[in-house]
Formats: structure tokens, sequence, C-alpha cells
């Protein structure tokens, strides 16, 4: 049991989260990565705008093919995290803290790519916090 609670430790480094008990541990992680999420949504939306205001429909498909296929590479490398830490209690806690990586990653690719100029102009939203995503544990 103490080992579960070092690796939610370990996690926490790139999502801190307090939490006694592995239930309120995954229940701040999943929070956190509802908030990730909204937030990665909210930069796509505007890069979607972005795209088809400036370059037409084919552009907008594209991305959104793009954005389906990072869901479904999110949805499987962070169901595969699930799958390794399947013999203990973590693994719901190692799962959100993949998918709030990963989302985290992707909203700083798509502000990189689609609202940032490369010019003076400032960049349609803010920079994303992307920082606790590449920390090592």
């Amino acid at each position: 049991m103490l080992s579960t609670f070092a690796l939610a430790a370990a996690t926490a480094a790139v999502t801190p989260c307090a939490g006694v008990t592995t239930v309120e541990v995954n229940a701040c992680l999943s929070a956190r990565f509802t908030e990730s999420d909204a937030e990665l949504n909210r930069y796509y939306e505007r890069a979607v705008e972005r795209v088809r205001k400036e370059s037409g429909s084919k552009t907008a498909q594209g991305l959104a093919k793009a954005e389906q296929s990072w869901i479904a590479y999110r949805d499987a490398e962070c169901g595969s995290v699930f799958d390794y830490w399947s013999e203990g209690t973590i693994r719901v806690s190692m799962e959100l803290d993949c998918r709030i990586r990963l989302t985290r990653l992707r909203t700083y690719a798509i502000w990189r790519d689609w609202l940032t100029y490369l010019d003076s102009t400032s960049p349609l939203l803010p920079r994303p916090e992307v920082e606790s995503a590449v920390t090592s544990r």
C-alpha cells in the first residue's frame, strides 16, 4: 500500500493532487483531466476558426482528421498505461496522469502550429502551460 502512495506522489510531480486515499487522488486527477481537456477544446476550436477563415475547408478537414487521430493515439497510449499498472490500485491514477500530460502537450502543439504567427503578431490565445507535462517524475 505504501508503494501505491509513493507512485501517486511521483504522479503528483506532473499534476499535483493532495489526497490520502486512492479515491481522493483519482478524483483530483479526474478533475485536472477535465480542466486540461476543456482547455484543449478551447484552443482547438480557436484553431479551427482561424484555419477556416484563412485557409478554407480542406485545411480545416485535415486538422479535424489529425485531432481524431490524436484522440485515438491518446486513448491507446493511456489505455496501455492502465493495462501496465492493472495489478495495482494506482492504475487509474497512472492512466489519468497520462491523459493529462498528453492533453497538455497537444494543447501546446495546437497553440504553436495554429495560433501563433511568424512575425511579432500576438498569438490568438496565451501560451498554454506545458512545463509540468515535460518534467520528469
